[in-house]
């Protein structure tokens, strides 16, 4: 069957017009870590006619991911996260510019990794220490990028927004970001805006067990797959409004 874009993205252009379908169609957008917010935000991305989606993640998959990831089935354990989702977005769009990056991203070649890549940047990596070197990256070189805030241990999705890291409140994943901002990055003090854009949520986070996380069979805490998409799907959205002005 032959693939006509313009007839499988009609919902795209009757909801944003021929002429920002066809900007979307020339938007690159990169996608930093495609596990439980990560995997959501690149399909819908794909799912609205981005034209080209470079993904960056070096894990592969494991079981304890399929509760919450897009890409996890038991016949893809073992796989690399970011090869699986790149089929499958295929499988969706076969004209979609596909590019994958399976190396860990480091201070030394953050440069290397992110060149020309750097216009639109979801950022849904969940370590600390890459998330503030990756957010003072970015912000020196103008992009237009979002970082995911805390999706774990939470069970409620109505409760995520979108703010600013400097101010954004009750998430420890932002707060913890904010501080190594401060701290080792000389950002502007307490209560300012950073004007880095975030997902966040205020909800109090529920944790395992001491016991069985200390005996090793629970993590710190769980994560639901409503909230993990649903940060996902909140970052694709604010990233498709500065696409394309809607």
């Amino acid at each position: 069957m032959s693939f006509d874009k313009r007839l499988a993205f009609r919902g795209i252009r009757a909801l944003y017009g021929n002429e920002i379908f066809e900007k979307l169609q020339n938007t690159h957008v990169t996608v930093l870590g495609v596990g439980g917010v990560g995997s959501w935000c690149a399909e819908a991305l794909c799912r609205t006619a981005v034209g080209k989606l470079t993904l960056i993640d070096f894990d592969t998959i494991e079981i304890t991911n399929l509760n919450r990831q897009l890409h996890t089935t038991t016949k893809t354990v073992g796989s690399y996260k970011a090869d699986v989702l790149s089929s499958r977005l295929l499988e969706i769009n076969p004209e979609i510019e596909l590019e994958v990056i399976k190396s860990q991203m480091t201070p030394d070649n953050i440069d290397e990794i992110m060149k020309d890549r750097c216009d639109y940047v979801c950022d849904c990596i969940d370590d600390i220490e890459a998330k503030a070197y990756v957010c003072n990256y970015l912000f020196k070189k103008g992009s237009t990028f979002i970082v995911s805030g805390g999706a774990g241990g939470r069970i409620d999705p109505t409760l995520l927004k979108i703010g600013d890291v400097g101010t954004a409140n009750g998430d420890a994943l932002i707060s913890k970001l904010r501080t190594k901002l401060k701290k080792e990055y000389g950002f502007v003090g307490s209560g300012q805006k950073f004007k880095i854009a975030c997902t966040f949520s205020n909800e109090k986070p529920i944790y395992s067990s001491k016991e069985e996380y200390l005996s090793g069979e629970f993590p710190a805490f769980g994560a639901s797959m409503s909230v993990t998409a649903s940060a996902g799907l909140l970052i694709s959205s604010w990233m498709l409004k500065q696409i394309t002005g809607m």
